[in-house]
């Protein structure tokens, strides 16, 4: 018997919810998330693409996609609610902390923990791709935010520094 199919067999069939979430086998049983492998939801004025967001883990992560183009990137921020870890799926990724930088090639994991100033670029001549996981969940929220505003006509920086500010970002430069 193939491993797939003892896998097929042992597994339980349960109906999904529209968000991907199981709907829930027995009362107060923790349920997983299990989504298809569609392209989620991209925003690309900030590059981003929702891959598992803040609603569909009940605020325990968020994790999504990012593309930066050659030497683009971010300015130096700091999170005070979530941590961040980075993989570079494609690519490089440059880490800019106060005191010095490294540089992660592809295949390479790098965590940012909360209060710890930072900024991501890519220093390649071309583009980088990314998957970055945010603990607790909530980052989401700021990027559909910026996003929403930005779509509005209203983004500017006064309003970019005030949603940073209510999602726990500070920009430093």
């Amino acid at each position: 018997m193939r491993d797939a199919d003892r896998a097929e067999e042992g597994a339980e069939t349960c109906e999904r919810t529209g968000d991907g979430r199981a709907t829930p086998g027995r009362s107060g049983e923790p349920q997983p998330t299990f989504l298809p492998p569609d392209p989620g939801r991209h925003s690309d004025f900030l590059g981003v693409t929702h891959r598992l967001t803040s609603d569909q883990t009940d605020g325990s992560i968020y994790i999504f996609e990012s593309t930066f183009e050659p030497g683009s990137g971010n300015r130096l921020h700091v999170h005070g609610r979530e941590d961040e870890i980075a993989y570079v799926l494609d690519g490089a990724l440059e880490v800019r902390l106060h005191d010095r930088t490294a540089l992660l090639e592809a295949g390479g994991v790098g965590r940012l923990p909360r209060g710890l100033a930072h900024a991501l670029r890519n220093p390649l001549q071309t583009p980088s791709r990314y998957l970055f996981l945010a603990v607790p969940g909530g980052l989401d929220r700021w990027f559909d935010a910026v996003a929403t505003a930005r779509a509005a006509g209203t983004l500017d920086d006064e309003l970019l520094r005030s949603l940073s500010d209510d999602y726990g970002i500070a920009w430093l430069e």
